[in-house]
């Protein structure tokens, strides 16, 4: 059987070249979103993890696990000696930052001083120039800042110490070290000092926000010793995780403490599986149904079913094995491609990194060799289970008309129902494991049911354009007269168009949903502080630099706040005008009514506070970069004083601006006020380097519409060009009754046209319904969602698709037309 298979395969090797590009491309797609998994996860790792992304452990605090009657655990230098004492330990390190201002002649600048060790691996810095410091008044400086502030590895910068003393000291650049990516550290110069003299600075009881711990052996024995010293020392509160497990509990902390980036993951590997699944099966099975008569006829022949089975089998595995193979090499192209342009274009997304672990490859041949088989045997069994004489007859398609049929329609009926209950029940719970396995039961049912919708809604539209054109009527028809080709042609776009709209809608809502989380959290972009009592001369100066949008002064005062529950305390307040203080900032609940006090204390139960003895309504909010917040009309009320205090003007930036026009940016802002840098402050930083892990996830999943796509179109093309095999006959005679080839090209285009534009209209509401749904519950989690429908994006689709249909139908056409009647009519 293996030399009829391979006989076959010869023969039919134009059909067969449709099935492998389908199964190749089915296999790239699986394979680049595995990748897009494993790559994420070591992007994530070079971005949020920059700090122990060489370490093998990563040791910090959970202030949830801290005991109600006991202090959160400090991990300060004793600590991190004694870790090191540990046998299993190879190195420890630990990642702490204090603030300070260094001043290079006349211009100041706000750093973070952290320790660096030559003993343990540069505390996890990669140097780049020069040397660590060895002695108290060594440093070294990253290499970004450097290069901004102007230093260089010999020159002498004067730096604040932080001690009571509060002298300012000069040190000696001696290193050049790579700037990190930490989107909450990459906005501040960092400044390293030799772990002593760090720790003099500090003081003794420092903490540090994680340490950093190599194995001398087996990770996780050594992650266990660990774990039991800190149990063992009454330290509760400190976790013990691998780098990679640390990122995830970082990225998890961003949105909302849950790890949607795995889940969201693991629902579009399984979207790709499914997706390459229906394409390879609709394929092989049009290939397969075209040669029942074939199989039928050997079996007349004396041929037996296994013997029949097996030769449709042996060349399912061949073309599985050759297709998954340059798929796979697709995948991997596809994704270096992909990764080499972010950093080639985008200097800013440099850490974005290609990464492929052995479930990646493994995986995505596997189930591509075991689909081609799956989707072979499928047909095959069907072909092999009707009698000879039968087969030779042609099927009927799914209606209520005939029993095949009418089970597949209530089974598709049944599918469809229950997947959509499912569907909304996991968008309103926010569990987009129940929205996927809803989406999972109802695609295929809707599949299932597109004999019903797909030919009728064809006929409509072709009977509503057609007009009195010969071509375009008998295209119109060809729709309802063979119902299962057209269903079938239509599928695969159907399923293309679908995940790609999916994809883009749902990829979209996200991205604006995430966007607005991090506005909410870092809803000011810049602040400027000067010692004057009025800023309004500079808001009105400000608002005219290039890059700033707008500007809103504010003036700072000392008020008494009794939040009512036994707590009370002097703390600063801004005194706002609320209209132009709105047009400054990203999120509007953090600007408060006349009446109002807007608290950074967002634990408070409360409802109100009395502010210098007088009560307010309490408004609270947990965003960064934001202070205790009045109207000015309150504070008249309240009768605050506007003779002592700072001013300053809060600023919104232009949010094109890429990372160095915001640092460069901060340095003209402080010219004009005439300030220091370190009087210019603000989450711009952190919410641009946030939103830029963001883009680079979306791009890298983006870039997978491209391989949907290109599945949507060989779909079409190969179901087409096997429609036009299957009706060489049906061709020629109507050649024969004076239909001119003209006419008959333009009756295919037509058919194509029609069915090319119902399936992707039809994909694209499905797409859109999808993808709204699955964004609601991976995302509502994370508060109010924001949808966004892309719709120059889907109308390119739309476009696309019809062209793509139109192009399809010309080599058939062509091929149709020069085939002479009398030859046609002669075609078995």
């Amino acid at each position: 059987m293996l030399q009829v298979a391979l006989a076959n395969i010869k023969t039919y090797a134009r059909r067969y070249i449709a099935v492998l590009l389908a199964v190749a491309i089915g296999t790239a797609f699986l394979g680049a979103t595995l990748a897009v998994d494993s790559s994420t996860r070591a992007t994530l790792k070079n971005s949020v993890g920059d700090a122990y992304k060489n370490a093998d452990l990563v040791a910090s605090i959970d202030w949830e696990l801290t005991p109600a009657d006991a202090e959160t655990t400090s991990l300060t230098m004793d600590v991190i000696r004694e870790v090191r004492k540990l046998p299993d330990t190879s190195g420890v390190y630990g990642n702490g930052f204090f603030g300070a201002d260094l001043h290079t002649g006349e211009n100041s600048y706000s750093v973070m001083m952290q320790p660096i060790s030559a003993d343990q691996k540069l505390s996890g810095m990669t140097m780049l120039e020069g040397r660590a410091p060895l002695g108290a008044e060594e440093v070294v400086v990253d290499e970004k800042h450097a290069e901004q502030m102007g230093v260089s590895i010999s020159d002498t910068v004067a730096v604040n110490a932080m001690d009571e003393s509060n002298k300012t000291r000069e040190l000696k650049v001696v290193g050049i070290v790579e700037t990190t990516t930490d989107p909450m550290f990459s906005s501040y110069a960092q400044l390293a000092m030799e772990e002593s003299a760090w720790e003099r600075l500090a003081g003794k009881d420092f903490g540090m926000n994680l340490l950093m711990i190599d194995s001398k052996g087996d990770i996780a024995q050594t992650k266990s010793t660990i774990a039991q010293y800190f149990s063992d020392k009454g330290m509760a509160d400190v976790v013990v995780n691998t780098a990679d497990e640390q990122v995830l509990k970082d990225v998890a902390s961003m949105t909302g403490g849950t790890d949607q980036l795995t889940i969201i993951l693991l629902v579009f590997a399984l979207v790709a599986l499914v997706v390459t699944g229906l394409v390879v099966m609709n394929t092989f099975s049009v290939v397969i149904a075209q040669r029942t008569r074939e199989l039928a006829l050997l079996r007349t022949l004396g041929a037996k079913r296994a013997q029949i089975r097996k030769s449709v089998l042996i060349e399912a595995l061949l073309i599985g094995i050759i297709a998954s193979v340059i798929g796979m090499a697709m995948a991997i192209a596809l994704m270096a491609g992909l990764i080499q342009l972010l950093r080639s274009f985008v200097p800013e997304m440099s850490y974005a990194t290609l990464a492929l672990d052995a479930r990646g490859i493994i995986v995505p041949l596997v189930v591509a060799i075991l689909m081609t088989v799956l989707a072979a045997w499928v047909p095959a069994r069907r072909a092999m289970g009707l009698a000879p004489l039968a087969a030779l007859r042609p099927f009927d398609a799914a209606s209520v008309k005939n029993r095949a049929g009418l089970v597949r329609i209530i089974l598709g009926a049944l599918l469809t129902l229950a997947g959509a209950a499912l569907l909304g029940f996991g968008a309103y719970q926010g569990d987009l494991l129940i929205a996927f396995a809803g989406g999972l039961l109802s695609f295929p049912g809707i599949l299932m049911l597109a004999s019903l919708f797909v030919p009728a809604t064809v006929f409509g539209v072709g009977k509503l354009l057609a007009g009195r054109s010969v071509a375009g009527r008998l295209a119109s028809l060809n729709a309802v007269r063979n119902p299962g080709r057209t269903t079938a042609t239509a599928t695969a776009l159907l399923i293309g168009v679908t995940l790609v709209s999916m994809i883009m809608v749902g990829g979209q809502s996200a991205k604006a949903t995430l966007n607005g989380s991090i506005s909410g959290e870092y809803p000011i972009d810049l602040q400027v502080q000067q010692d004057t009592k009025n800023s309004d001369e500079l808001a009105a100066k400000l608002s005219s630099v290039e890059g700033i949008e707008h500007a809103a002064a504010y003036q700072m005062r000392t008020v008494n706040i009794d939040f009512l529950n036994g707590s009370t305390s002097e703390e600063y307040a801004m005194i706002v005008d609320p209209q132009s203080y709105s047009a400054v900032v990203l999120d509007q609940k953090i600007v408060p009514k006349d009446g109002e006090l807007l608290s950074t204390w967002w634990q408070n139960e409360s409802k109100f506070a009395k502010v210098n003895g007088n009560e307010v309504k309490l408004k609270t909010t947990s965003a960064s970069f934001v202070e205790n917040t009045l109207t000015a009309a309150t504070a008249k009320n309240l009768g605050i004083s506007d003779k002592d205090g700072m001013s300053g003007v809060a600023i919104k930036v232009d949010p094109s601006l890429s990372n160095t026009e915001i640092s460069t940016l901060v340095e003209t802002i402080a010219d004009v006020a005439n300030v220091e840098n370190s009087r210019v402050s603000g989450g711009v930083m952190e919410k641009f380097m946030f939103s830029q892990v963001i883009d680079v996830l979306l791009m890298i999943v983006s870039g997978l519409l491209a391989v949907a796509v290109l599945i949507a179109l060989i779909g079409v093309a190969n179901t087409l060009s096997l429609s036009v095999l299957e009706r060489t006959r049906e061709n020629a005679l109507l050649r024969a009754l004076g239909l001119k080839k003209k006419q008959l090209r333009s009756m295919l285009a037509t058919e194509a046209v029609l069915i090319g534009g119902v399936a992707a209209l039809l994909g694209l509401i499905l797409g859109a319904i999808y993808g709204l749904l699955g964004a609601h519950s991976a995302l509502s989690s994370l508060g109010s969602m924001q949808y966004e429908i892309p719709w120059a994006q889907l109308a390119a689709v739309l476009a696309v698709s019809l062209v793509a249909a139109l192009l399809a139908s010309i080599t058939p056409g062509r091929r149709a037309a020069k085939l002479s009647p009398v030859e046609g009519l002669a075609t078995e």
